[in-house]
């Protein structure tokens, strides 16, 4: 019975993130194109070069030019993404284990045990990914770049 309070949120938990993941996936996907179209749609219109480039140099034309860059990642976001995941994966696998220890069911307790290192473990991969990222986005220039453009 006891074995039934962790596998049916876990599961419930894995769907749902499998059902996000793609949807957001599928909206990004949509923007994109959406994104693409409209900016087709304005150099299709600009017919000499003359009127691409008076385009090109107006305010309107600079921030086109901007949201059409603006599709790299933003390598700041990315890396605060892991540290809040990584962040909260410890924490929830450091729960476990605690928990872990209210309970005198020698199998319970070693589920939890179990659970509780492995999720503890995925967040401090998380958490060393951003470092990693992090260090190398710095060393590399990328974390100055996207300083400059805000």
């Amino acid at each position: 019975m006891e074995s039934e309070i962790v596998i049916v949120p876990v599961i419930f938990g894995a769907f749902s993130f499998v059902v996000w993941t793609i949807a957001t996936n599928i909206r990004r996907a949509k923007t994109a194109r959406i994104v693409a179209d409209l900016h087709g749609k304005v150099l299709e219109k600009c017919s000499a070069s003359q009127e691409l480039m008076g385009y090109v140099q107006s305010d309107a034309g600079r921030r086109f030019l901007e949201s059409a860059a603006s599709g790299q990642a933003n390598p700041s976001a990315r890396i605060l993404s892991a540290v809040q995941a990584g962040t909260i994966l410890a924490l929830l696998g450091g729960a476990f284990v605690a928990v872990s220890n209210l309970h005198h069911d020698v199998d319970a307790k070693e589920l939890l045990v179990t659970f509780g290192y492995l999720v503890t473990a995925l967040g401090l991969g998380f958490l060393v990914s951003a470092a990693i990222s992090y260090f190398l986005c710095k060393s590399w220039g990328l974390l100055a770049q996207a300083e400059a453009k805000f």
